[in-house]
């Protein structure tokens, strides 16, 4: 169980500070799918920010996340940038390993392992330019999924993509999250998508976001 804690953040600056989240309070249970909803603008981004710990200056408790290190897959909104446009899709997957200083030997193993649980038509030699957008966010998801992550967290990730490419990745990712039995923490501004994927909807108020409800999703799967 990952407990968030009446996480408060501001913005300050010579003249005036802006407070962004409001003593922000919810719970993530073990191999769970939960989903934030909320107005543009009002923090949700800065939110999962610090629960990736890329922000740090906060104020609140994250509960859970101690046997987390190094274990937290990340797929970026900006998911093209996240990219390095000088490497292969291989390269740009096995990145997170390469950093933890792996031999080669045992990052082929782990991608070939990979592969072998999730069924993804991708040219792995291929540079991540030439890829499409669909493709190009397959490499990042496969990417934030190399490292047996514990928590995987997706910002708006099919924000960008056509109506049919949408469709399969979110049966792709909520396919994947059942098979490798992932706790996950996705950003929409798609309240159906939301419902859709979620076992829970965290829906968040206008900035300074607080917790307006918490809708927990029955629904059986596939839906």
């Amino acid at each position: 169980m990952i407990k968030i804690k009446g996480i408060s953040k501001s913005y300050s600056t010579q003249s005036n500070s802006q407070k962004v989240l409001d003593a922000v309070s919810f719970e993530m249970p073990d191999n769970s799918f939960t989903t934030i909803f909320g107005p543009n603008g009002c923090g949700k981004t800065t939110l999962i920010n610090i629960i990736a710990g890329l922000d740090i200056d906060f104020s609140g408790t994250i509960v859970g996340l101690e046997s987390c290190k190094n274990r937290i897959g990340y797929v970026f909104q900006d998911y093209r940038r996240s990219l390095l446009p000088w490497l292969s899709v291989k390269d740009n997957i096995l990145f997170p390993l390469a950093l933890q200083k792996l031999g080669k030997k045992t990052m082929s193993l782990r991608l070939e392992q990979l592969l072998s649980t999730i069924a993804i038509d991708i040219d792995l030699n291929q540079k991540v330019y030439s890829l499409s957008g669909g493709q190009a966010q397959a490499a990042c998801i496969l990417r934030a999924l190399i490292i047996n992550p514990k928590l995987l967290i997706l910002d708006e990730p099919f924000a960008a993509l056509d109506y049919e490419r949408t469709i399969f990745l979110r049966k792709f990712i909520s396919d994947i999250a059942k098979l490798m039995k992932l706790t996950v923490l996705f950003i929409s501004h798609d309240l159906e998508e939301a419902i859709t994927l979620g076992d829970q909807v965290i829906f968040l108020s206008k900035r300074p976001a607080c917790v307006s409800k918490i809708l927990k999703v029955d629904l059986a799967y596939p839906r």
